[in-house]
């Protein structure tokens, strides 16, 4: 017996050798992209934390439940492309379905004071994807991050209304820049 062969332990018997994680490089630039687009959005909506309270809507609850929303979007946002840019897709998964979560619940305010807005075709689908669809898709999300299956399906559910808001955006500036205002 030479000495490389007293140096290297003996593999126990019907003990396969330990694999690494997946790195899941893919979905991992995918959350990071995704991310850092909410990143930016609860970036931008945050100075108004810092200006006059009067321009949130509603005192009480309402108020509160939006105020909370603008405070936890960014750090949400944050975390979540922490967890993506150092490989813990699970948990970046279920941050932004947090904040997917987080935004419906920063609409009930504006839902139990005014109703719901089936006033034509767009507004009717748009309201029923983000009040019915979009709480639905981050809680599918999360329990399948939770129970580390389906994560590429899960992050495409997280992503969805974020690439839909940028798809939404684009199209109105485009429009407003081809017709005018």
């Amino acid at each position: 017996m030479n000495t490389a062969e007293m140096r290297a332990p003996a593999p126990a018997a019907g003990i396969a050798p330990a694999t690494s994680a997946p790195r899941r490089i893919g979905l991992r630039i995918a959350l990071c992209a995704v991310s850092l687009l909410e990143l930016f959005n609860g970036m931008s909506s945050a100075p108004a934390l810092l200006d006059d309270m009067s321009q949130i809507p509603g005192p009480g609850i309402g108020g509160a439940i939006v105020k909370l929303h603008l405070a936890v979007h960014p750090v949400l946002a944050l975390s979540a492309l922490l967890f993506a840019a150092i490989g813990y897709v699970r948990h970046a998964v279920m941050a932004l379905g947090a904040v997917m979560l987080m935004t419906w619940l920063s609409y009930m305010p504006s839902v139990i004071r005014h109703g719901l807005a089936f006033k034509g075709p767009y507004a009717a689908l748009e309201t029923s994807v983000q009040i019915i669809l979009f709480p639905l898709m981050a809680a599918f999300a999360i329990a399948c991050s939770a129970r580390d299956e389906r994560l590429g399906a899960a992050t495409a559910l997280v992503s969805t209304p974020t690439l839909l808001n940028l798809f939404t955006t684009t199209a109105f500036f485009i429009a407003m820049t081809t017709r005018g205002f």
